[in-house]
């Protein structure tokens, strides 16, 4: 494993270092403040950078960027097909499915809950672009909620739109820091609590109906108590004859601000929990693992309870978005990828045959020169290709992001603008880059969407009345030793 550059260290530092100086020397009333920093990192040692995430207003779209309004309802499918036919392809209708969901969601017909499930790395971690991505469509679609997130946080920048939670007491095992094949549930991390560890989420939105916690249920077995404002809501029993992925769902009373989670009894092991809305809509998990690659979702997932995982999720859309970090070692890019990238597409179709994919491309990846000049690095343009070639082959739709922003030399554009549209590592998109791809991403899904919608139009039905999907009860999954 190389080490991590001690000079690409000290110019990180410092780049955050002038950030904070600027800080203290901004009004607050201009939109920034230190409780808006957070460190984001992801390279492949491991190691954490110290680009901070700065929350300030979004500026106008650079003209060279401008795409689709991704809101605007009948695109005009002609006027765009240059633009879906560079950047989205879904050769043989790989994402009809998808589509087919939102148009039922859409037009009332059987469907009530369109899901997307999206694995990254860790502009997926901070749920950047995701974030974005989620408010677009869910203004387009409807909102069911939240959806998937961890119980605490195994990085201090891990963040979700309209969430945020913290734990304490929590033992953390992630995919990433262990590599080794184990049961991850659906969110790649098992968070093991005794006796009095906690988890509080605050809700800011304040409109999730429902919770469901998804744990392992095993022999001795502890339970979780959830309250909402203080008030107790229900218990969690995770105890059982055999060890096996297991859920359960409790209702929240509407405008909760705050859920908590505390383990009593006996200690408990627990995956993640979902939050969802009682309204027809459109739920987008992200998960991201910091340092993450193709091979977490390949090797580290242990297939068996990967599979009950998605499967009790049942989404519609998996997207499957690595490869940055493998940027950083070419010759394990040339010589081995495609393959690890066709195992883990195995993986999710054996749990979902019948759901669409979509591999997406990383982002333009940049490195300086002797010079001081910022390239794209050589593995980035390979890695894409690899992408491409292996969707077709296994009927998957591909996203090209690396083109989408731009091509070669992004990263050197985009650190220039001001504000940048990168950090100073060349490789975590500012909130202003983040929306931006995010933009780029739902733009072309929506062109295809409405393509599919010409070629298979839907006689409205009315909507039907909303029905509670939660529950008090656990429901077991399928059993995973």
């Amino acid at each position: 494993m190389p080490t991590f550059p001690k000079q690409t260290l000290l110019a990180i530092a410092t780049f955050a270092a002038i950030l904070l100086a600027v800080h203290y020397g901004i009004s607050n009333a201009k939109g920034m403040g230190l409780s808006t920093l957070r460190p984001i990192t992801d390279f492949p040692s491991g190691r954490a950078s110290l680009f901070p995430i700065v929350k300030i207003p979004l500026p106008p779209t650079p003209a060279a960027l401008a795409i689709p309004d991704p809101m605007a309802h009948g695109l005009k499918a002609a006027a765009n097909s240059t633009l879906e036919t560079q950047f989205l392809f879904d050769g043989n209708g790989a994402l009809d499915h998808f589509y087919a969901a939102l148009r039922d969601l859409k037009t009332g017909q059987s469907r009530r809950i369109v899901r997307i499930v999206h694995y990254g790395d860790s502009p997926t971690t901070a749920d950047l672009i995701t974030g974005d991505a989620r408010d677009i469509l869910q203004e387009r679609f409807g909102n069911a909620g939240p959806g998937f997130i961890l119980i605490a946080k195994p990085w201090a920048w891990y963040g979700h739109h309209g969430v945020d939670v913290s734990g304490t007491d929590w033992k953390i095992d992630t995919a990433v820091n262990s590599m080794r094949e184990a049961n991850y549930g659906l969110g790649g991390a098992i968070f093991t609590g005794p006796v009095g560890a906690t988890t509080t989420i605050r809700l800011t939105a304040h409109d999730s109906t429902s919770i469901e916690v998804q744990y392992l249920e095993e022999p001795g077995g502890g339970s979780i108590d959830v309250t909402a404002d203080g008030r107790p809501m229900g218990t969690v029993n995770t105890a059982g004859d055999t060890k096996k992925d297991a859920s359960a769902s409790i209702q929240l009373p509407p405008g909760t601000r705050q859920v908590q989670l505390r383990v009593s009894g006996n200690p408990v092991q627990v995956f993640g929990v979902v939050l969802s809305r009682d309204a027809r809509g459109l739920t987008y998990d992200s998960i991201g693992l910091n340092g993450a690659s193709t091979t977490v979702m390949s090797r580290a997932f242990n297939p068996q309870a990967f599979s009950v995982a998605l499967e009790h999720r049942n989404p519609d859309l998996v997207v499957i978005n690595y490869g940055t970090n493998e940027s950083g070692f070419p010759s394990y890019v040339e010589k081995q990828y495609g393959g690890e990238l066709i195992r883990a597409i195995g993986r999710v179709r054996a749990a979902l045959p019948d759901a669409s994919i979509l591999i997406m491309s990383p982002m333009d990846r940049g490195e300086r020169t002797s010079g001081d000049a910022i390239t794209t690095m050589r593995a980035i343009p390979e890695i894409v290709a690899i992408q491409q070639r292996v969707a077709e082959q296994t009927g998957c739709g591909f996203f090209n992001t690396y083109q989408a922003m731009g091509g070669p030399g992004t990263m050197a554009n985009w650190y220039d603008r001001h504000p940048p549209l990168v950090g100073a590592d060349l490789i975590h998109p500012s909130p202003q880059g983040a929306h931006i791809v995010a933009q780029l991403l739902t733009s072309q899904l929506l062109i295809g969407y409405e393509r599919y919608m010409q070629n298979h139009p839907a006689h409205t039905k009315p909507v039907p009345p909303v029905i509670s999907e939660t529950s008090t009860q656990p429901a077991k999954l399928l059993g995973v030793q």
